[in-house]
């Protein structure tokens, strides 16, 4: 089979994902509640799509077909909010916090709120949002790149990405904003971009999306990526990243073992990944590996092979 008519990784984890999730539905929910309709769609998004682009040289068509892998995600990603009430899933806020207050005496949300000021809550906030620009951005960027360095964004990215929102499902909670409110005197205070992170915060969330921290795994993500393909942003991230770390428990969104969480995900899924790499390497692939990224041969480049003699 010519590789470039296999199903790519990134398509390979949404679709187990998404199938495994739909199966489950169609038992526990019914094939017409909204939660198994929405899933059937993302399936059936999903095929046709790559049966209808699969055989695709263009590099046109090729990026499109890397992009409705950004379609899938975003469904994925908000597949929680239907599918946890669906399939009767017990949230589990309670074991979470008992793991922060066994190993920290209570949870940071909680220890941070005599810290909070206004215009800290501001910052962080900022650095919340940074996340997104960081997230979007990178895929943005990559799609103007050449295809194989684009799809070797999407590949790492969305690979990972449905391990993350598996998570969701496996310990499905809500985080301390929600689930200790009545722990906090008073709500944190700010200003446009607080205002703004609320909002995006209310309306774009899956609900049940605390463990693990996809900011932490994401973030990591792209920051393994970026610190051998784009050293430059690596090191302008790097900052930015430890405050985006840092808000997602001052701003009550999540829990410390959230955040530890994230980084065993993100450490889990670079070892799949690398010993991936080395499997496909030694069979021949067309992609370079990741430690191969930033040689003087330049990023992303298929390797060339000697021609034969006459």
């Amino acid at each position: 089979m010519a590789e470039g008519s296999r199903p790519w990784a990134h398509e390979l984890a949404q679709g187990l994902l998404a199938l495994v999730l739909l199966v489950l539905l169609l038992l526990r929910a019914g094939p017409l509640h909204p939660a198994t309709l929405l899933l059937a769609g993302v399936v059936a998004f999903q095929v046709g799509v790559v049966l209808a682009l699969r055989g695709a040289s263009s590099p046109l068509w090729r990026k499109l077909r890397l992009a409705s892998a950004y379609a899938v995600a975003l469904a994925l990603f908000s597949a929680p909010r239907l599918v946890v009430p669906a399939l009767g899933l017990t949230v589990r806020d309670d074991v979470l916090l008992g793991i922060d207050r066994a190993l920290l005496g209570e949870t940071p949300a909680v220890s941070l709120a005599q810290y909070a000021r206004p215009w800290l809550t501001e910052l962080m906030s900022a650095c919340y949002l940074s996340y997104h620009l960081y997230f979007h951005g990178a895929l943005a960027w990559a799609l103007l790149q050449p295809v194989e360095k684009a799809r070797r964004l999407f590949e790492w990215l969305f690979t990972a990405l449905p391990a993350g929102i598996a998570g969701y499902l496996l310990v499905p909670a809500r985080g301390p904003l929600v689930a200790m409110a009545s722990s906090f005197e008073s709500p944190l205070t700010g200003g446009v971009l607080t205002a703004m992170n609320d909002w995006v915060v209310r309306n774009g969330s899956a609900v049940y999306d605390v463990f693990p921290s996809l900011h932490v795994f994401m973030t990591c993500v792209l920051l393994e990526y970026d610190r051998r393909e784009h050293p430059l942003r690596f090191k302008g991230m790097l900052p930015v990243a430890v405050g985006l770390m840092a808000s997602t428990v001052y701003l009550r969104y999540h829990y410390a073992i959230d955040l530890l969480a994230g980084f065993g995900w993100f450490l889990a899924a670079r070892r799949w990944w690398r010993w991936r790499e080395g499997r496909l390497g030694a069979e021949g692939s067309p992609l370079p590996s990741l430690n191969s990224i930033g040689r003087r041969s330049g990023p992303f480049r298929p390797p060339v092979r000697a021609r034969r003699p006459p």
